[in-house]
């Protein structure tokens, strides 16, 4: 079975996680990161981010790569990452 290269959860300080530092990168910062078509881990930095793969779902470009290759991404921590941009903007805003 073919793989690509992705993180399967978020890492312990993935900046799209509920729990990361308040006010961390800034809206604007947020803003970009969450409008990109991808984001490389910043711990791992040749994997796809899995919290950017989760809160943005389908519009992330690697999970429409590996939908159309039929790969399974089998990504967990859904529950760990905010559930709208929105609320991730808000939480990173100065």
């Amino acid at each position: 079975m073919a793989k690509l290269p992705h993180v399967k959860k978020p890492c312990s300080n993935c900046p799209f996680r509920k729990d990361t530092v308040k006010g961390w990168l800034g809206r604007g910062r947020m803003t970009e990161i969450l409008g990109a078509p991808s984001f490389v881990c910043h711990k791992k930095t040749s994997m796809q981010c899995a919290g950017h793969m989760l809160i943005n779902g389908q519009e992330n470009h690697f999970v429409r790569l590996a939908g159309s290759l039929e790969i399974a991404l089998k990504l967990s921590g859904r529950d760990q990452v905010f559930d709208t941009k929105a609320d991730c903007i808000e939480h990173h805003a100065d």
